[in-house]
């Protein structure tokens, strides 16, 4: 059974919907909870259980979909799954924000190798490569981060924090394909997103207007389906393979 068989199958409509229209209501509640004044106590007090109301909605959505795509005989409590999520969560955006706290210093490191350099490498190792050189490291560390979280991530929004299983999410780590499809993913969406928001085809306003909500619109969809694709193929990855069919043993001819 070919990985396009096992995958595939798992991603239906409905996951695809769930994910688009989710996650794009919990984006427009955010922008909206920004808005909301703290200048009164009570103001607080209603920003923060918006905050709280908020979060335990996105992680159900995203809990929602992981066990969709990878059913268990015996899923643990949905508290539990929805914690075990939210820790993986923290753990990825505190990883993410102290990895990208660096990028405050590359230019000064760039500068600093290249006055060490030799007058020739100076002008093949320019200060402005060395930045994007940094910045594509920072990038891939990031994205090789994310690669070893989101088995975890299913894993706990699954089975919980009382017994996950641990073996399943270390399989896709040994499949080259699993960390070509993680990288892939996450330039193809940043890349494609970036260069459909800065295309300005518009030449007046209603023209510009029209342009900017077919952009994010095809943006978003697009990403959603990379995003639930990846979902599905490491679903998969995280099974262990079939074991292949067995030839029939040919039964003995009688004896004449």
């Amino acid at each position: 059974m070919t990985l396009l068989s096992r995958a595939l199958p798992k991603l239906r409509f409905s996951i695809l919907l769930l994910q688009w229209g989710g996650n794009l209501l919990a984006m427009l509640f955010a922008a909206a909870w920004l808005q909301i004044p703290d200048s009164h106590a009570w103001q607080f007090v209603f920003s923060m259980i918006s905050a709280a109301i908020l979060v335990i909605g996105f992680c159900w959505l995203q809990v929602a979909t992981f066990l969709r795509l990878r059913p268990v005989t015996q899923p643990a409590t949905l508290w539990l799954r929805i914690l075990g999520f939210a820790l993986a969560v923290a753990l990825w955006i505190l990883l993410v924000q102290w990895i990208g706290s660096g990028s405050d210093s590359i230019a000064n490191y760039a500068y600093l190798w290249n006055s060490k350099l030799s007058p020739g490498m100076r002008i093949t190792f320019s200060p402005a490569r060395l930045i994007i050189g940094l910045n594509i490291v920072l990038d891939a560390i990031i994205w090789a981060i994310t690669a070893m979280l989101l088995p975890i991530a299913i894993i706990l929004s699954t089975q919980g924090l009382r017994r996950p299983s641990w073996r399943d999410a270390r399989r896709p780590y040994g499949r080259i394909l699993y960390w070509i499809a993680v990288f892939g993913f996450c330039i193809l969406t940043t890349q494609l997103t970036s260069a459909l928001v800065s295309w300005r085809p518009g030449k007046n306003v209603s023209g510009e207007v029209i342009s900017v909500v077919a952009r994010l619109a095809i943006a978003w969809t697009t990403d959603v389906l990379l995003w639930c694709l990846m979902l599905a193929f490491t679903a998969a990855w995280m099974n262990p393979m079939p074991d292949p069919p067995t030839e029939p043993v040919p039964e003995p001819a009688p004896a004449s």
